[in-house]
This record gives structure tokens, C-alpha cells and sequence, in this order.
């Protein structure tokens, strides 16, 4: 099979020049560099890269709103006066109260020292130890007590009498009456002492206050629950009294006790602050909504100080908006930047044609997107308002319900998920925009977008349908997947009946996207010239009132046509081209020869040639007409941008050989030059790579109709010479195949065709070669594959 040898490629074009085609340009030197550079511009993506800016920055952007006119208290209304949109006021007034009666509802925060006691009882048992240790060292003198208690004032701050003193060393600072006080102040501290209840300022006395024991302790505790000082000394009196103790040491653990109480409850002024502001802060702010359209003051009534402070604060309100203008800019710069990155992305990414295609669509799809979220908005705010079934009641529910897959769908059939993906991007930033920064709605929109494009490619491009089938089975799941997500986010899932309705929404914006996009594809198809498997598949369908005609007016074209979309296709799959587009080229590429079908051989019923009454420039013009007669034809058929293409090139500028050949013959070169300018198809060589396998498809098929023997090796003889033909000729220069694609294209031929024209067994009892040998002497015809006949026009008139 690999016979298409490249040492037998000649790879230089033939000696003879290529005619070069006349310029009509007629216009002078300036005008023609000022067309070429408005050209330039209107073809180039800035000023629909503005024009797409401008339109999603003024329909995302709030309009100004007016402000309502100043009256005077006691004039009367010339008209009504009703609030221009609506408006969330807040109420500082009713703020300010609430954040007044929360900071007077907390109570003042007091310490507990749990220390204070601890240290007192350590100072008792240091003093009672020091005194024992005194009465040790020396005898007692006057003298020596003065000192005693010198050092007691300097060392624990603590002035004893010097009767306690003596009594004291009377009794040899007994353990007893040690453990007596220590027992005595532990039932007094625990309970809380304050200095006095006079420094009880703050509202404790009506209320109680917070007394913190430790971090995790705290309770409300009320006046009467803790002593001052002068209760504990009372309280102690009381305690020591009961005690059976003789009268001295009574007076001596009365006149102790007191002197080692100590308040161990204290004001925590900063904790109480704090608790205060935190208090005004959880207080929040109070608004109440005014809708657009209420009437603040009717036509005829007095003008009174409670409506100039409602108008006052209105236009407050709408003074504290920023400008519409500022919005604008601000919006026109992000859009801006967005496109402008976009278009560098694509260019990138496409060739120019195709970059420039992607990005118009991608901004008629953004605004016509913003247009519909517009309007869902709009109808939105009608159906919660005038419903009365509870799941629809809910208006921020209906944002899950909006199109917003719309744009994403139509990439994604139409174009690669590369591209679907950048649009489902800028999409969802659209969407986060709109509704001011909502983050959890931007999410949505992305992941709803991601499921698009995988429904799409999950049930192929066959069917317009398939956008129905993501929208509903793909984009759907996910919309209510994702809802669910974002309830757990915000840590709760009620109330039941908005969650309810969500859920409803979600399910409802998957459908409502798909049917849209649905709608919209045979429209975008056409407008940016899409040539999808679909409509491949309905381009290719036999039953075509095209096909039919072609059928009936031009039987012998028509098979042509169906043999050159056999051959293509199959080549068409070996060297990774589009073998739907292939196909349908080819099924195409000859309709033009419907307008005069008898011109060409494949057609003839009669014995002789139209041809022969014409001269050889007049047929070449018949026969290259067609090309453009299928060109016109197409147009008025609506075929897309590639097959027309197909069309006008599956010629490319090739030679007329036979009528040229045949011109050479009739006209004596000597007195008569033959250019080959007048022989030569009009068309451009192919520019794609459809349309040149098109091109090799109809002349191997075309010459292969010739042979008298269709064997192996003479195809393989006709492929080589019509591959090398077109080599030499240049018309394969513009396409992009590789030496190696034209030799798997040249096997897949020879394949194709070998098939086709494969010898079968011979039908017993027939005797059919006889038959025709008879009849061909008796008229003295050759065979019908020998375009040397009486009627010598080949099929293509290579």
C-alpha cells in the first residue's frame, strides 16, 4: 500500500509562469489607504471591544436616582411627592435607643480576690510564729514590745495596740487562739466583703452586679448577699461571742479579727466598658424600606415637620449613593480590562478568523446574559409579590432560577470546552458583579457553568438536544448539590419553606438555561457561521430537495459526487480532518453544473457533444462557470462559510487541459498566441485542507473513470500523476500537507477506489463481454470508459 513513493515527487512547480490577475483597484493613492485603514478598524475587535464594554457597563450600572424637592414646613403640596426606587433607611434614632437600653442592661462587673484570704491567713501564722520565736530569744521588757511592734508595722503593715500585744504574750501566742481568728476570717471572705456600700454607684443597689470569681465563674449577685467592712466586723462580733472563750481572749480575737479584715471584692471598671460596647456593637442597626412609588405627600396637604424629615432623610439617602457616573467608569474600566485580556487570550489561542468570531460571540452572548438576568430580576419581583403559594413567595429564592447557563451551553456545543470555559469564567464574574459581590452566587454559576460544558461533552454534539438532556440531567443536580453546599457553609438550612423553594429554583434554572440555548443555537449558528455536527448531518441528507434535483437533472454529476464524498471521507478520517465537513464538500462541490448539466459528459443522453459547435475558449467558459454558478447557488441555498468555500476552490486555478490542448491544436501558434490565463479556472487555490483533499478527490475520481482497466497498478499510475500534476501546478501550496499525509491520502484512494471498481465472477450462462464486443464493432465505438470516443470531452475537462 505504500507506493506514493516521495523520491518520484517532483517538487518543483512547472517552468511555465502562473498568470498573474489584474488589479481593479481604480481608486487614487489616499483613498485607497483611507478605506484600508476604516477597514482595518471596523475588521479589527477594538471598536466592538468598546461597544461591548460601553453596553455591559451602562445596563449593570444604576441609573441616577433624583432627589425629592425641599418644602417648608406649613406650605402646601403643588403634586404628589412618592419615593423615586426603593429605599432601606436606617433609623438612627431607634438605633441609638436600643444601643442606650443594651448598654444599661449590663450589670457592673466586680473581682472576687480569692488571694485575699489566702494572705491573710499566711500573715496570721507568720506573726503568731514570730512572736513565739520572740518570747524565746530574751526576757519581755517595754522596751522590747515597742521594738515587737515596730517590726510588725514594717513587715506586714499592720499597727497592733499594745494591749493586744500583752495579751498576746500572755497567753504565748496560744495556737489556739490562732486557728480561732484563721477559722473566723474563712467564714467571713468567702461570702465577699466591699470596702463600703457607699461606693456602690453604678446602679448596684436596684440591680446586683456580675461578680467574677474565676474565668469560668460568674454569677448576678445582689447587695444583700455580701458584706462592707462594717457588717464583716459586725458579723465577726457576733461569731466570737458564741464562742466559749473567757472574756480576755474574746476581746482579743474581736480586736484581731478586725484588724485583718480586709475587703476582697473590687470594681473592674475596664471589664465593665468593654461588656458595655460590646453590647451597643451585637445591637443591630435598625432599617425600615420605603417602596418606590410611595406617596410621601399628596397634591393639596400641608407639608409638616414629620414629612420634611422623611424627605430630608430620602434625599440623604440618595445623596450617599455614589454617582451613577462614577459607577459607570468603574464598571466601563473592569469590562475593559476583562475584553481586553479576553482578546489577547483568543488571538493566543485561534487563528485571527476564529478569534475574532469566538470574541464577538462571546460579547453579544454576555449582553444578551445581562439582558435576561435583568429581566428575571424584574419578573421575579412580580411573581413573589402577586403569589400566594408559599414555596414562590420568597424573591431572593428566584435568583437559583435564572438562565445563567444560557451563554455556556451555546460555547459548548458550538465551540471547544476551552473557550466555553473562559466564557463560564467571565460569566460568573458578570454575575458576581450584578448582584453586588455575592460570592455564594458567583460560586454557583462557575460550578453550573463546569457541569455545561461537561453535559455537553458527555452527550456529544449529534443533537441540538443534547443541551436539553445536560440541562436537565447535569446542570440541574448540580444547581441543587451546590444550594445545599452553600446552606451548610452558612451553617443552617432553614426556614424549611426557603429552602424548599431554592431547591425548586435551582431545578428550574437548569431547564430554563438549556431551553434557552436550545432556542438560540440555529440562530447563533447562522449568524457566526458554525458549522456543527448537526448541521452537517441535516447538509448531508439525502433526501434534500438539492440532492434530488441534482438527482434527476444531473444523474451522471450527482454519482460523481456521491463516489468524490466516498473517497474524501475515508481519506478524510486517516489524515485527522473533519470527515462530516469533508464529506459534505464534496457532496456539494458540483451543484453549479445543475444550471447546464448536458455540458458535461457525465450528463450526455445523446450521441454527440454540445461541445462541438462551440470553440475551445467558449466551452472552458462553460465548464469553469460551473464553479461559479455553485458558488451563487450555495449562497441562495444558506450553506455555511466552509462549504462554500469548498466549493468556489475544488478547482483551485488549475488549467482547462483538454479544451486548451484542443485550442493549441485548432489555432496556429504562429499567427495566434494561446495563453493559458483564458483556460484557467477563476478561483484561488485551496486554502484549507478540506478543500484540497476535495480537489485531489474530484480529479483521481474524474481520471479514474478513463481507464479502460481500472487494475491496481493502473491506479496507482493515475493517483501518482493527477498528485504530481497538482504539485507541479501550485495548487497544493496554500494547504499544509505533508509528504507523508498525501501518500496515506493516495493509499486511502487507491483503497477506496480499488473497491469500488473490483472485478467480480462471471454469472453462468451469461456471455456479457461477447455482447458488447459485437456491438461495439457494429458501431464502431470504443469502450465507455475511453474518453477518446466520437464525443471526446473529459468527465472534469482536466
Amino acid at each position: 500500500m505504500n507506493f506514493f513513493s516521495v523520491k518520484k515527487i517532483k517538487l518543483f512547480k512547472s517552468s511555465t509562469p502562473l498568470p498573474k490577475k489584474k488589479s481593479t483597484a481604480s481608486f487614487p493613492p489616499q483613498k485607497e489607504k483611507k478605506q484600508h485603514f476604516l477597514q482595518k478598524l471596523f475588521h479589527g475587535p477594538f471598536v466592538y471591544l468598546f461597544l461591548f464594554v460601553l453596553v455591559l457597563a451602562y445596563f449593570i450600572s444604576y441609573l441616577p436616582s433624583k432627589s425629592l424637592p425641599l418644602l417648608k414646613e406649613g406650605e402646601i403640596a403643588s403634586s404628589d411627592i412618592v419615593a423615586p426606587e426603593d429605599l432601606t433607611i436606617e433609623d438612627k434614632e431607634t438605633t441609638r435607643k436600643r444601643k442606650n437600653e443594651a448598654e444599661k442592661a449590663v450589670f457592673p462587673v466586680y473581682n472576687f480576690d480569692q488571694n485575699v484570704f489566702l494572705n491573710t491567713e499566711e500573715r496570721i501564722r507568720e506573726i503568731f510564729n514570730l512572736g513565739r520565736e520572740w518570747l524565746k530569744e530574751k526576757p519581755v521588757t517595754t522596751k522590747r514590745i515597742e521594738e515587737f511592734k515596730e517590726e510588725i508595722l514594717d513587715k506586714f503593715g499592720l499597727e497592733f495596740s499594745s494591749l493586744d500585744i500583752n495579751s498576746l504574750i500572755k497567753i504565748k501566742f496560744a495556737a489556739e487562739i490562732e486557728e480561732s481568728l484563721i477559722n473566723l476570717l474563712g467564714k467571713i471572705f468567702p461570702r465577699g466583703t466591699v470596702l463600703s456600700e457607699n461606693l456602690f454607684i453604678h446602679g448596684e443597689q436596684e440591680r446586683g452586679f456580675t461578680l467574677i470569681k474565676s474565668p469560668e465563674s460568674e454569677k448576678i449577685t445582689k447587695i444583700n448577699e455580701i458584706f462592707d467592712i462594717k457588717k464583716s466586723k459586725q458579723r465577726l462580733t457576733e461569731e466570737i461571742n458564741k464562742i466559749e472563750l473567757n472574756q480576755r481572749d474574746k476581746s482579743l480575737l474581736i480586736s484581731l479579727s478586725h484588724l485583718f479584715i480586709s475587703p476582697n471584692i473590687t470594681y473592674n471598671k475596664v471589664e465593665t466598658e468593654l461588656r458595655k460596647e460590646k453590647a451597643r456593637k451585637e445591637v443591630e442597626t435598625v432599617f425600615y424600606t420605603i417602596k418606590k412609588g410611595k406617596v410621601i405627600i399628596r397634591k393639596g396637604d400641608e407639608v409638616n415637620k414629620d414629612i420634611l424629615k422623611q424627605i430630608r432623610i430620602i434625599n440623604q439617602n440618595l445623596q450617599a449613593k455614589p454617582s451613577w457616573l462614577t459607577n459607570f467608569s468603574g464598571s466601563f474600566l473592569l469590562f475593559g480590562l476583562l475584553f481586553i485580556s479576553l482578546w489577547y487570550y483568543l488571538k493566543s489561542l485561534l487563528k485571527y478568523r476564529s478569534a475574532m468570531k469566538n470574541f464577538l460571540m462571546m460579547g453579544i452572548a454576555l449582553i444578551l446574559s445581562l439582558v435576561f438576568y435583568k429581566l428575571s430580576i424584574f419578573l421575579a419581583d412580580i411573581f413573589s409579590q402577586n403569589t400566594n403559594f408559599f414555596l414562590f413567595t420568597h424573591a431572593e429564592s428566584y435568583r437559583y432560577a435564572f438562565p445563567y447557563q444560557f451563554g455556556v451551553l451555546l460555547f459548548a456545543f458550538l465551540t471547544t470546552s476551552h473557550i466555553a470555559l473562559v466564557f463560564t469564567i467571565i460569566n460568573s464574574l458578570l454575575v458576581g458583579y450584578l448582584f453586588k459581590a455575592n460570592f455564594y452566587l458567583l460560586i454557583f454559576t462557575l460550578l453550573g457553568g463546569l457541569a455545561a460544558i461537561y453535559g455537553i461533552k458527555y452527550y456529544k454534539k449529534q443533537k441540538r438536544s443534547s443541551t436539553i438532556r445536560a440541562g436537565i440531567f447535569v446542570i440541574s443536580p448540580i444547581n441543587i448539590f451546590v444550594i445545599i453546599i452553600i446552606h451548610l457553609i452558612r451553617e443552617k438550612l432553614g426556614p424549611l419553606d426557603l429552602f424548599s423553594s431554592e431547591i425548586i429554583m435551582g431545578l428550574l434554572g437548569g431547564v430554563l438555561g438549556a431551553t434557552l440555548a436550545f432556542l438560540s443555537l440555529p440562530i447563533f449558528e447562522y449568524v457566526f457561521n458554525f458549522l456543527t455536527i448537526t448541521k452537517l448531518l441535516e447538509l448531508t441528507n439525502s433526501d434534500l430537495p438539492i440532492f434530488r434535483q441534482m438527482a434527476i437533472e444531473a444523474p451522471g454529476s450527482y454519482h460523481h459526487s456521491l463516489i468524490v464524498a466516498s473517497l474524501a471521507e475515508k481519506a478524510a478520517e486517516e489524515v485527522k480532518l473533519d470527515p462530516l465537513l469533508v464529506k459534505a464538500g464534496a457532496l456539494y462541490h458540483d451543484i453549479g453544473k445543475i444550471k447546464r448539466p448536458e455540458y458535461f459528459i457525465e450528463n450526455q443522453k445523446r450521441k454527440f457533444s454540445r461541445h462541438e459547435d462551440l470553440t475551445p475558449s467558449m466551452s472552458t467558459l462553460v465548464i469553469i462557470n460551473h464553479v461559479k454558478e455553485g458558488v451563487e447557488m450555495a449562497k441562495k441555498l444558506r450553506l455555511p462559510h466552509k462549504i462554500r468555500e469548498i466549493i468556489a476552490q475544488h478547482h483551485g486555478n488549475s488549467l482547462v487541459k483538454y479544451f486548451y490542448q484542443k485550442a493549441k491544436e485548432k489555432y496556429d501558434p504562429e499567427m495566434q498566441k494561446i495563453g493559458e490565463e483564458r483556460y484557467r479556472y477563476t478561483g484561488s487555490p485551496p486554502k484549507s485542507r478540506e478543500a484540497a483533499l476535495i480537489l485531489l478527490a474530484d480529479s483521481v475520481e474524474a481520471a479514474s473513470r478513463s481507464l479502460k482497466s481500472p487494475s491496481r497498478e493502473n491506479l496507482k499510475r493515475v493517483i501518482k500523476d493527477i498528485f504530481e500534476s497538482h504539485l507541479q501546478d501550485g495548487q497544493l501550496d496554500d494547504c499544509d500537507f505533508s509528504l507523508k499525509e498525501l501518500r496515506i491520502i493516495a493509499s486511502s484512494f487507491l483503497f477506496t477506489l480499488f473497491t469500488i471498481y473490483h472485478p467480480r465472477v462471471e454469472y453462468p450462462g451469461f456471455e456479457f463481454e461477447k455482447k458488447i464486443k459485437k456491438k461495439n464493432k457494429k458501431n464502431q465505438k470504443s469502450n465507455d470508459r475511453n474518453h477518446q470516443s466520437t464525443a471526446p470531452i473529459p468527465n472534469k475537462s482536466k
